[in-house]
């Protein structure tokens, strides 16, 4: 985990697209349709192009400085108090998407494949699966998940295909039956979960080859835009498969996936898709994990940066228990609430507030040397 490790512009790119694509291909159509109606694909637009901004910001920082990870700028640009404050939100946000991942994948077995098995079993086994790939660096994170990325994703557009002969395209009309108030809900809810959580890529970019930075740049937006593209199909699959009842079909690729029978021959292969999709869940959930380490590494200065892997591990995993215990409706309240304010406030506005402090440091330095 040490920044002598380097992976490829490419490599980053995948990474990068299966953190954004991983658990809300599975968990955005639901509560999201249950917003915006027939119009939450336009709303996925809206949040999407938002995001091409937030990117830009990541990658201006990183252009300016390509050896440091956002803590270890933040400490340049703002000094050391401040890097520990804005780090507080910074870093309970990730201990909080860790956690939520998990659960999710949890929630996910227990809800459609597995019921009779505890969902600690699953929690507890994921977690340790997350912290032996943790601890083997981000060189063989990046090169297993380019496998793991292109398998998830044949998967899902297998089932979309095969899935078709289901659809009615006439359920995709009216686009905005009760305005355009639940289309820029919809909108705010998809820039929470996902897009606001692309920020913790400035904790990762300094990993990617130096000499290939336009290609990083090149390959982060086409991500980013095919990581819309397809958050947009699986929302409009779900709507011309279930209609007006498609706000209340949780995991709704699994839905989907249960619909497929040809000819008593492909039928009941939901459990390819589910697998998929839990695995797709892991490896963002691993992402997370090793950036939440990371950050402890650089803002404590630690000497060995696998120190704290095992502890933060174990935090999440009972945090997760804790969050079960108070019941899925009040999990429910903070995926849909509490969660893209909680990523605004954690992600954005520390990363954006170091840029503005840079940019006028900046501006005021160069008015001196020209006054000079």
């Amino acid at each position: 985990m040490k920044l002598q490790e380097q992976i490829s512009a490419g490599q980053l790119s995948v990474v990068f697209f299966i953190f954004l694509t991983g658990s809300s291909i599975i968990n955005i159509p639901q509560p999201l349709i249950m917003f915006a109606r027939n119009g939450s694909w336009v709303s996925l637009l809206i949040s999407c192009s938002i995001s091409l901004i937030c990117l830009s910001c990541i990658l201006y920082m990183h252009n300016k400085f390509p050896d440091l990870t956002f803590i270890e700028y933040s400490r340049v640009t703002v000094g050391n108090w401040l890097t520990f404050l804005l780090a507080i939100p910074f870093i309970s946000f990730q201990i909080h998407m860790t956690s939520g991942i998990v659960l999710d994948i949890g929630l996910f077995m227990t809800t459609t494949m597995m019921r009779e098995t505890p969902l600690y079993v699953f929690n507890t086994l994921i977690f340790l699966l997350i912290y032996v790939t943790v601890r083997m660096g981000i060189e063989v994170i990046a090169r297993m998940f380019v496998f793991l990325t292109a398998m998830v994703m044949v998967y899902v557009f297998i089932i979309l295909i095969l899935a078709s002969l289901k659809y009615v395209p006439s359920y995709l009309v009216p686009v905005m039956p009760y305005g355009i108030k639940p289309v820029l809900l919809g909108a705010y809810f998809s820039f929470g979960f996902p897009y606001v959580e692309i920020f913790l890529f400035s904790m990762l970019l300094p990993f990617a080859v130096k000499k290939q930075n336009k290609r990083l740049t090149r390959g982060l937006f086409i991500a980013l835009v095919l990581n819309g593209l397809c958050l947009v199909t699986v929302t409009l699959c779900t709507l011309m498969t279930y209609g007006p009842i498609a706000a209340d079909r949780r995991f709704s690729m699994f839905q989907i996936a249960r619909t497929i029978e040809l000819y008593d021959i492909i039928q009941r292969i939901e459990s390819l898709i589910g697998i998929s999709l839990i695995v797709a869940s892991y490896m963002k959930a691993t992402i997370v994990l090793f950036v939440l380490n990371l950050t402890f590494t650089h803002l404590l200065k630690l000497q060995d940066d696998r120190l704290l892997i095992l502890p933060l591990t174990a935090i999440c995993c009972f945090l997760t228990f804790n969050t079960y215990a108070r019941g899925e409706a009040y999990w429910a309240n903070i995926i849909s609430v509490i969660h893209p304010l909680w990523g605004t406030f954690g992600y954005m506005v520390p990363v954006l507030l170091v840029m503005i402090v840079y940019l006028i440091k900046s501006k005021w330095k160069n008015s001196i040397a020209a006054s000079k």
